[in-house]
């Protein structure tokens, strides 16, 4: 995990949603990722944001997944199925 990107783009690009993506991805696919992970944003109202939406989406995967934007981007790239990735996202 030693790899670093930079995500630049204008408001209203999608930037939230693919920062948001990507740490579920890295968290789901290792448990301990977040230990390993730095997500930098300009302002305190969008880390929290940022923060607001990556729990609230673990939280959606685990008990409703059907119902969460990433939920056929994470399946098609972690290759598992709904219940398997609501099983991970509880974790």
């Amino acid at each position: 995990m030693s790899k670093l990107t930079i995500y630049r783009a204008s408001a209203g690009s999608g930037k939230t949603f693919r920062l948001a993506y990507e740490y579920l991805r890295l968290l789901l696919e290792e448990p301990n990722a977040y230990r390993h992970i730095m997500a930098v944003t300009f302002t305190n109202k969008a880390t929290d944001e940022m923060k607001t939406r990556i729990i609230s989406e673990l939280n959606l995967l685990a008990h409703d997944a059907e119902k969460s934007p990433y939920i056929s981007l994470l399946c098609s790239r972690l290759k598992t199925g709904i219940p398997a990735l609501q099983q991970l996202a509880a974790e």
